[in-house]
């Protein structure tokens, strides 16, 4: 009976994982800081106060502090427009403890809809490695190190929705809960329009409900400048005090234009925009193009393989990038990391075997056809895990100086790249193996003018 067997050791990683941050929460001071902004907008709707009107005062109070502790965070304000002040009057009504609660379970929920999403991008040979790494994604979001979970950032709960409303679109074309997702998720916070990118990418015929859906958020935003005006302007003013005073920009090629910007004491506004603009623009004509040669392949493994890319790439085209959306999407980056390392692998290995017997080469090809599915490593998992810890750990040292966000930047960029030239590059190959998969074993052989003695010969 073996004591260390797979599913143990996922469950030992668990457990440490459940009581590490367990630890890191008892440690933080303060911990869940997001949530906590959250809870003071609540009291002061369910008071009658404006939490706009506050934040901005406590901000102003301590942007004129003559002496700051640079170890003390600047005040934060909340940051949602005055629409989504009647949820909030209604959750003010809900005893705190209740409130506190549900709130906690919801975020566990939609973390759990990220990882799973994220499940559904992995195909089946991965499936034997991807559940050890699946309990460290928390404390590693977007690969490099960071305790952003413990903020409690409702982005949790809206990146899980919307991910797993993307789930039946991707695979049968049905998209319309990840419209509603989007769309409700656009009222927390706009630049999450962003994710309509994802079914003009991966769906078919989606331009016309995309634009509707975009359309109807764009006119939620702009409804709320006649329906509350003063609400709106002191809403933009503490927007605008989060970029002003805070530098909190995110970290996307605008965002870290901006905040160098600010700390140069020089207007931003413009050249963000247009540093944003041409980026995002890049990166759109990107996924449109590939898109269209993937179309054209009637493989659907192949075009399911896109996903975790265009996940990547719909990140891209947020203006505002912050720590929690690319933790939704850690696992997608994991797998297109693993797939550059495993076609760089395959590229020196066919390089080496130029000029073999084509029994040996299609030895690897007919043990795929015959892999049964679980949770184990093979020998040739190895180059990949010691690639992929590589280039791993190599990041995580770059971020040691302070250097978090560029270095995810360029993570984001360079996955989004491998991931694009790994998938045109394995297209027709995926396409045989795909093929080969669907025939018998005998035809398939037949096809390759091969025998079942010949192959099983090479065969480890």
């Amino acid at each position: 009976m073996k004591i260390f067997t797979a599913k143990r050791v996922i469950a030992l990683f668990w457990l440490g994982s459940v009581i590490a941050l367990g630890v890191l929460s008892l440690q933080e001071e303060p911990a869940a800081w997001d949530a906590h902004v959250y809870w003071t907008a609540i009291k002061a709707v369910h008071r009658g106060g404006d939490p706009y009107a506050e934040g901005i005062a406590a901000q102003t109070s301590f942007h004129n502090l003559p002496y700051k502790d640079p170890h003390i965070h600047p005040p934060m304000t909340y940051v949602y427009s005055p629409i989504t002040l009647p949820v909030l009057r209604v959750l003010g009504k809900i005893p705190g403890t209740l409130l506190g609660t549900g709130y906690f379970l919801a975020l566990l929920g939609c973390f759990a809809l990220q990882l799973w999403a994220g499940w559904q991008m992995a195909r089946k040979e991965e499936r034997r490695w991807l559940p050890f790494l699946l309990p460290a994604v928390c404390f590693f979001p977007g690969l490099l190190n960071e305790d952003v979970i413990l903020s409690g950032n409702v982005a949790y709960v809206l990146h899980g929705l919307v991910l797993a409303a993307a789930v039946p679109g991707w695979r049968r074309n049905r998209w319309g809960w990840f419209y509603a997702a989007v769309l409700a998720a656009s009222i927390c916070k706009a630049p999450l329009l962003t994710l309509l990118a994802f079914p003009v990418i991966l769906g078919r015929r989606q331009w016309l409900p995309t634009a509707a859906v975009g359309t109807a958020g764009l006119a939620l935003f702009a409804a709320q400048i006649k329906l509350w005006p003063v609400l709106f302007a002191e809403y933009l003013t503490a927007v605008r005090l989060q970029f002003d005073w805070n530098k909190d920009f995110g970290f996307g090629p605008g965002g870290l234009l901006g905040e160098s910007l600010v700390e140069a004491g020089l207007p931003y506004q413009v050249p963000t925009e247009l540093l944003y603009l041409g980026f995002a623009l890049v990166i759109a004509l990107t996924l449109l193009w590939i898109s269209r040669r993937i179309r054209a392949n009637a493989n659907e493994e192949t075009r399911e393989s896109w996903v975790p890319v265009v996940a990547v790439g719909t990140v891209l085209l947020n203006p505002r990038i912050k720590e929690y959306d690319v933790a939704a999407i850690t696992i997608p980056m994991i797998l297109i990391g693993a797939r550059f390392i495993g076609y760089l692998r395959d590229l020196a290995a066919g390089t080496q075997r130029a000029g073999m017997e084509d029994d040996r080469r299609v030895a690897s090809a007919l043990e795929t056809h015959r892999a049964d599915a679980g949770v184990h490593f093979k020998r040739s998992d190895l180059p990949i895990a010691l690639g992929a810890g590589g280039w791993f750990l190599t990041a995580n040292f770059a971020t040691s100086g302070g250097d978090w966000k560029p270095t995810e930047l360029a993570l984001l960029i360079a996955l989004f790249a491998a991931g694009t030239w790994t998938l045109m590059a394995y297209r027709r190959k995926t396409a045989i193996a795909f093929e080969a998969r669907e025939l018998p074993l005998r035809e398939f052989e037949r096809q390759l003018g091969v025998t079942t003695h010949s192959v099983d010969a090479g065969l480890p």
